[in-house]
């Protein structure tokens, strides 16, 4: 079944064919055809020797005409079962999304499904804009790793030093890798609830004095928006400039992201976006519904609009195929936990999570071992009607990128059940899906 599987997908000419024609070994002899000379015959043999290692060598199909190598055929099943999976889990679930799968370092699967508005015929397709949300995060250590002289270990009072905060010791040894790393001690969460009620940031920051420290920087793991986004602050005083302007410089335009920008306004003037649903519980459909300034006000942690185009970009620089933007060096600063969390904390608790540990928040990614493979890495992200996810392995070189214009549950389950897909076809595991 597996080599009449690839069979079908591809096609070949005879081995035996060269150009456009193919030899001729029919040695028969008749009135009209002259029987040919020794020296023709004997020259063959070589062909015919070439043909019987063919036909003797392992995983050649006599019928079929084409050689099927376990490397190549790996990869489509794990591309046919992610398909089957989404088509039958997801589809009917979400108006629309857009997937990327990368196995072996190669893209195996990059395209759009559904539509971008419900209602309405526009399809989405590999270049659709949509809000990254928290995926944004990623951008912001990525940048840092682009600085060469801004360290991850600078002190926050050293460029921010207006910013006030309840613990005058704790301030003092504050830094941006504490802000990246979810690992500041303040209280989790600190104003997210005035972020989605639309003040605006600044007036956010200058209320942070009054959040307390629940530990010392470094010492535990607390989700943060707008103390993330101090990074950004800190980012543009040390450069001089705005950070939506060095990450298009650093890492957009050498990645050639031509569909990424920041803000809603950027959003709103892409012609090919796709607009956000919520779920109608009484007439039980998806409603297309406004886009929210808000979080957009929080560019570092919240505010990249990108397409699957540009994010297969930014999995393939994640896992080192761009050595000229990032270095070995710099994806292992960023990938490394920091602090470490618990499953729950780190928002797998659903049963397709079975089996992950060791979880932890490193530079703006979390990462975990799953089912016995370690080192990988993730982001998800959520605004109201949009949903992201981007995981990947930079030892097995594989990764998946996931956007949705709906904000379905099931999408919770998708990284984990993909890798339960990859180590099974890929690795040979056994791994049930859940649906």
């Amino acid at each position: 079944m597996l080599h009449k599987f690839v069979f079908q997908r591809r096609s070949s000419p005879s081995i035996l064919s060269t150009g456009s024609k193919s030899l001729n070994l029919n040695l028969a002899t008749s009135r009209n055809h002259p029987p040919p000379n020794k020296t023709g015959i004997r020259g063959l043999f070589p062909v015919l020797f070439l043909v019987f290692l063919c036909l003797c060598k392992p995983g050649f199909s006599e019928t079929a005409g084409i050689e099927v190598r376990p490397d190549e055929a790996k990869p489509v099943l794990f591309k046919k079962a992610v398909e089957n999976y989404l088509k039958t889990n997801i589809e009917p679930h979400t108006p629309g999304y857009a997937v990327g799968l990368i196995a072996d370092g190669r893209i195996i699967l990059a395209k759009g499904v559904g539509v971008r508005q419900k209602g309405k015929a526009a399809l989405i397709d590999t270049r659709t804009v949509f809000r990254l949300a928290s995926v944004s995060k990623t951008f912001t250590s990525g940048l840092v790793a682009r600085l060469p002289r801004l360290t991850w270990d600078a002190k926050v009072n050293h460029y921010l030093p207006r910013l006030k905060l309840s613990n005058a010791e704790f301030q003092k040894d504050l830094s941006l890798r504490h802000l990246l790393s979810q690992s500041t001690g303040l209280l989790p969460h600190a104003y997210t609830n005035l972020v989605q009620d639309g003040l605006p940031y600044a007036r956010i920051v200058k209320k942070l004095e009054s959040v307390d420290f629940i530990c010392a920087p470094g010492e535990c793991y607390g989700y943060q928006n707008v103390v993330y986004s101090l990074a950004g602050n800190l980012i543009a005083a040390s450069q001089e400039k705005s950070y939506e302007v060095l990450v298009a410089k650093k890492i957009f335009k050498p990645l050639k992201m031509a569909d990424s920008s920041f803000g809603l306004e950027a959003f709103t003037e892409t012609g090919n976006r796709a607009s956000p649903h919520t779920w109608d519980r009484e007439k039980k459909v998806w409603r297309p519904v406004e886009v929210r300034e808000n979080y957009y006000r929080l560019p570092p942690a919240a505010g990249v609009n990108s397409s699957l185009n540009d994010m297969m970009s930014w999995l393939k620089a994640q896992l080192g195929h761009h050595p000229r933007v990032f270095s070995t060096t710099s994806l292992k600063e960023m990938h490394q936990k920091q602090v470490k969390t618990t499953p729950r904390q780190s928002h797998y608790k659903a049963r397709a999570w079975n089996g992950v540990g060791n979880t932890g928040y490193a530079l703006g990614w979390r990462n975990f071992d799953f089912n016995g493979e370690t080192g990988f890495v993730h982001h998800g992200g959520w605004v109201q009607g949009f949903r992201s996810e981007m995981a990947f392995n930079p030892r097995l070189n594989m990764g998946v990128v996931y956007l949705s214009n709906s904000q379905s549950r099931r999408v919770s389950e998708i990284v984990p059940n993909v890798l339960r897909l990859y180590l099974t076809h890929m690795l040979d595991k056994t791994l049930p899906v859940y649906n």
